[in-house]
This record gives structure tokens, sequence and C-alpha cells, in this order.
């Protein structure tokens, strides 16, 4: 159970607004369990055509989480902004020692992160350990794994990254593990699968709209008064 101070930064540490990009339409939202969250989710613009995409679930609760919480979101923007070019699995790599080198031994986190150009049609990205999430086009549904492990608890750990050509109308949802692990009365998950299903099913509702309506749609599967963990969704139309 969070503190005011924690609820207060986790506050500062979310976009308040979503950048407004030609060629990308973005919609997010995150539903902390209780009080604070530590899934944290980022937009970062990189220039006029080229947006930063964040996904990171944070271990632990409390005021020191929330310092973790607060050093990643610190450095990416840091590294992001500066060095645009080298690409995401260096970008992770150098999040990852940064956390290792910053922070207590036990805290680490999942992260996703990608770069939409939407000049080239393409996403680059890198997955430290975070639940794939889905590009879905008029070919099909892909998930995006390809990465390496979480960010913070090793030192020198190495990522892969990956670049797809994204046709256009491509969608892509990004979520926590707060989305997939509520269970119904039968102690059933909702899982990947019924929610790959649920985004195939609402794939031309605009971006904002189908993160509400995804919660909506594990809500009533739960059936659950309680939520249990954080819940966030990040949604992008490209191209």
């Amino acid at each position: 159970n969070g503190s005011p101070t924690a609820a207060h930064m986790q506050a500062q540490l979310v976009p308040r607004k979503l950048p407004q990009m030609s060629g990308v339409d973005l919609g997010a939202i995150c539903r902390p369990a209780r009080m604070v969250s530590w899934d944290y989710y980022d937009f970062i613009p990189l220039g006029p055509s080229r947006v930063g995409i964040a996904l990171a679930d944070v271990s632990g609760k409390g005021i020191s989480a929330a310092l973790v919480m607060a050093s990643l979101q610190a450095a990416l923007h840091s590294t992001a902004m500066f060095d645009g070019q080298r690409g995401t699995a260096d970008l992770v790599a150098r999040l990852s020692r940064h956390l290792f080198t910053t922070t207590s031994e036990e805290r680490y986190a999942t992260l996703f992160y990608g770069v939409y150009d939407a000049e080239a049609k393409t996403l680059t990205y890198t997955n430290a350990g975070h639940l794939p999430p889905f590009v879905v086009s008029k070919s099909g549904v892909q998930q995006l794994d390809q990465g390496g492990t979480v960010v913070g608890l090793f030192d020198n750990s190495l990522y892969t990254q990956c670049t797809l050509l994204i046709e256009p109308g491509s969608l892509l949802v990004a979520f926590s593990d707060g989305l997939t692990e509520p269970a119904n009365i039968y102690g059933e998950e909702y899982g990947v699968e019924r929610l790959k299903s649920e985004i195939l099913r609402q794939r031309i509702v605009p971006p904002s709209r189908l993160a509400e309506n995804l919660i909506a749609a594990v809500d009533q599967w739960a059936g659950a008064p309680e939520q249990a963990d954080d819940i966030t969704v990040v949604v992008a139309r490209m191209g």
C-alpha cells in the first residue's frame, strides 16, 4: 500500500499528455492497484518522425521501488534524447548498467523499449524480460519477444534488438502482467490468448479507447472488486 509521497512521485513520472505526431496515434492507461502503481510507461519524442515507446514493471513496492522508477525514467530520457542513433539494444544495456550500479541488489525491472520511425515505417525494439507486446497487421499477429533479461539485476547484461517493417494501420499493444493474470471465479487466468482475441476483435477502435476496453474486458472476466496488481496498457496505431 503506497504512501502519499510515493503516489505523488508516481504522478510526476508518467506523461501528462501524449505526444502528437503525424503517422502515429498513441493511447495509454495505467490503473494502479490500491494507490500506487509500479508499472511505468512513457512516450519520448525523438524528432519530427520518431517516438520512443517504453513500458516497465518495477519489482517491489513502496518508496524504494518509486526511486528505482524515478531513476529508470531519468536515465531513459537522458539516454534516448542524447543518443538516438545507437539503437534500442545499446540503450537498454546502458539503462540496465545504470540501474545495477545505482540501486540495491534485489531491485530490477522488466522493460520493453521500442522506437517507431514514421518516415521509414519501422519499429525497432528490445524486450528486456517483459511480457511480449503484440503487433497486429493485415499479415497477422506478431509477439515482440527479442531482447534479453530484465534490467538492473546483472552487471553488463547484453541485449539484442529487432526491426520490423510496419504495414499501414498496424497496431502495437504493450501491457503489464496485471492485464493477463486476473482469474475468474473458477481460478482461470484471463491469459495472453484471450487478450489476443480481444485485441483482434477491437482492432479498429482508436488507441485510447482500445486501452480502456481491454481493461474493461479483463474486469468483466475477473468480476472481482479488488484489483491485485497494477494494470497498464500502451497502444500505438502506426503508419
